[in-house]
């Protein structure tokens, strides 16, 4: 497995994969870019190509490849050397059969299903009816092949059949969402019958499940039917094109989302290939967090009216809310893209780059039919917009489209800001269940906690960069107090003390550990101390160490006064006079000792 993790390394450059999820710039000697695990303006996210490391100096996160594909993707460690395997070309000889073959068994069959409807398409009799309707949408073969089009006959079980013989079981067929059990005599059957069949892809491109269209007309089932939910797909979580158009939307720094699977297909064969589509649906938080990796721009084509700006609008508060920004693209006479496209591709560019955002085009649809002049009029502007205005997280934005609205409804601005603070605290109390989330207050123990970390990586990451600082950290601080989620760091913290006491000179390659976190570590915070100290002087460097022994002590001492203070409530509960007596004493030391580090 080692090995295996080695060769992956040696293979993979850290700043190639994560340019896949997030645009990076050049900074000196490392990478920046805007952190995808946490809300931010400015980039606070590093990545040193020397070190093959990672660290957002915001949230605190960091690693290698595979702790930033098990958290950008929210899989297993399994799963990330799977596949950063493949993307390696790194046989895996140690994986574990079950773990390997569960998921992948699922996508080869929805994989093996997918070459059997292209052939379908291209070849069976039955296939003519897609066949011309591909060609009635004006749709060439080389897209049909680009985006693995096909078509599921009008059958009860070729599919189910055909899958058979290809070895997969009727579990593992099942599993895949491809076949449905009859409630009337408990057989199976296929779930695609007589529809054009769209593959659903991942990110990495493999198939997780079908979007299938009804070709008779006569049909009365539903248009458009999905895979169910399963181990490898949930709709919440997939965007139509987007394993295509990731490049070219990190490359133009926007996405243009469209309702229809046809209108991506469309717009992908004009060139225009930085299009994905939402299948109908609402943006979920899922999906804004896939877009993120690439863009923090969308662009919104769909339907001119009212009613579709609201409906778009649902789909939209977590985008906001996640700090995207959103134009909408005006399409004209209630047209689809498709329909623009193939008038005009020329003709949609332009509508892009003309397109509004979204609060100005809420402006203009909700206040156009209202009669201002009229206090009840006012009243229900103000209810409309001012919920929109509340979701975006960024002040300065809030304040400009309250200005906006103020002067539309000619009342005074501050009225407006009394309104949505209300709005604001009531959201707090009774979140409204929309999809976006409403963050409740943390207890303090964890922010301090975190923030107890934090210091802990910056004193660490100062100590590697300034070695003779070490002098001083060990006689005003031992560590001791660290436990839990700190172990890591008061081990590594003894290991740097213990090495300077031995030689003076520092030499970092001779610190031992078993396993390889700590190594891994190590490098996550020479890059911390490279990104924040490397400019310091000695004095500063020192002052620094000062402020941050001081930080830490005060933490520390804190969390041992919350445990005196718990032991003295139940001494008086339990009427110990003794110990009572003793630990006030205590409280009264560390409150002292509290009060010289402020």
């Amino acid at each position: 497995m080692v090995n295996h993790v080695e060769e992956i390394k040696e293979r993979l450059n850290i700043v190639d994969l994560i340019s896949e999820y997030l645009p990076l710039k050049k900074a000196g000697v490392n990478y920046k870019g805007l952190c995808p695990f946490h809300n931010e303006k400015t980039p606070s996210f590093t990545v040193s190509e020397q070190k093959q490391f990672f660290h957002c100096f915001g949230c605190a996160k960091g690693g290698d490849i595979f702790t930033f594909l098990q958290e950008i993707e929210g899989v297993e460690f399994a799963e990330a050397l799977r596949m950063l395997a493949s993307k390696a070309g790194v046989e895996l000889t140690t994986v574990n059969p079950r773990e390997h073959n569960e998921r992948t068994r699922l996508l080869d069959c929805l994989s093996v299903a997918m070459e059997f409807f292209k052939n379908n398409l291209k070849n069976a009799p039955a296939g003519k009816i897609a066949r011309t309707y591909l060609t009635q949408r004006q749709l060439s073969l080389d897209i049909q092949e680009l985006f693995n089009l096909g078509y599921a006959l009008e059958s009860w079980d070729a599919l189910l059949k055909f899958l058979k013989e290809q070895k997969f079981t009727q579990k593992e067929i099942e599993r895949s969402g491809l076949i449905v059990r009859s409630e009337k005599n408990n057989s199976f059957y296929d779930r695609f019958r007589n529809r054009l069949m769209f593959p659903i892809t991942n990110v990495y491109g493999n198939v997780i499940g079908f979007t299938a269209r009804v070709l008779d007309e006569n049909d009365k089932s539903a248009k458009y039917i999905n895979t169910p939910q399963t181990e490898v797909y949930n709709k919440s979580r997939a965007l139509y094109g987007l394993s295509l158009a990731k490049k070219y939307i990190q490359k133009m720094d926007a996405v243009v989302l469209v309702e229809g699977n046809i209108d991506v297909l469309t717009a992908h064969q004009a060139k225009l290939r930085n299009v994905v589509a939402s299948s109908g649906t609402a943006l979920t938080e899922e999906q804004v967090r896939l877009l993120k990796r690439y863009t923090q721009n969308i662009i919104l084509a769909f339907d001119a009216d009212t009613a579709g700006v609201k409906a778009a609008w649902r789909g939209m508060q977590i985008a906001i809310r996640a700090g995207m920004n959103i134009k909408i693209l005006k399409l004209p006479n209630q047209q689809d893209p498709d329909d623009v496209i193939k008038k005009n591709p020329q003709q949609f560019l332009t509508l892009a780059k003309a397109a509004k955002p979204i609060m100005d085009y809420a402006f203009t649809v909700i206040l156009k039919p209202l009669d201002l002049s009229q206090a009840f009029a006012k009243k229900k502007a103000a209810q409309e917009l001012l919920p929109m205005i509340a979701l975006f997280p960024d002040k300065l934005e809030q304040q400009h489209y309250l200005k906006q609205l103020a002067v539309f409804l000619e009342v005074d601005v501050a009225v407006l800001k009394d309104k949505i603070t209300t709005l604001a605290q009531s959201s707090l109390k009774h979140p409204v269940k929309t999809g976006v989330i409403i963050k409740e207050k943390t207890e303090p123990s964890i922010q301090e906690k975190t923030e107890k970390i934090k210091l802990l990586e910056r004193l660490l990451a100062l100590l590697l960069a300034y070695p003779e600082g070490i002098e001083m950290a060990q006689v005003l601080y031992d560590g001791q107090e660290l436990s839990g989620q700190e172990e890591e760091l008061k081990i590594l913290y003894k290991k740097i003390i213990s090495l300077y006491n031995q030689d003076k000179s520092f030499p970092l390659e001779k610190m031992t550990f078993e396993g390889a976190r700590l190594p891994q570590k190590i490098q996550q915070l020479q890059l911390i101390g490279e990104e924040l100290y490397s400019h310091f002087d000695q004095a500063k460097l020192k002052k620094e160490l000062v402020v941050l022994l001081r930080r830490i002590r005060r933490f520390c001492l804190q969390d041992q006064l919350k445990e005196v203070e718990k032991k003295f409530t139940l001494a008086e509960k339990n009427q110990d006079e003794q110990t009572i007596t003793n630990l006030s004493q205590e409280l009264r030391n560390l409150t002292e000792i509290l009060r010289t580090l402020s």
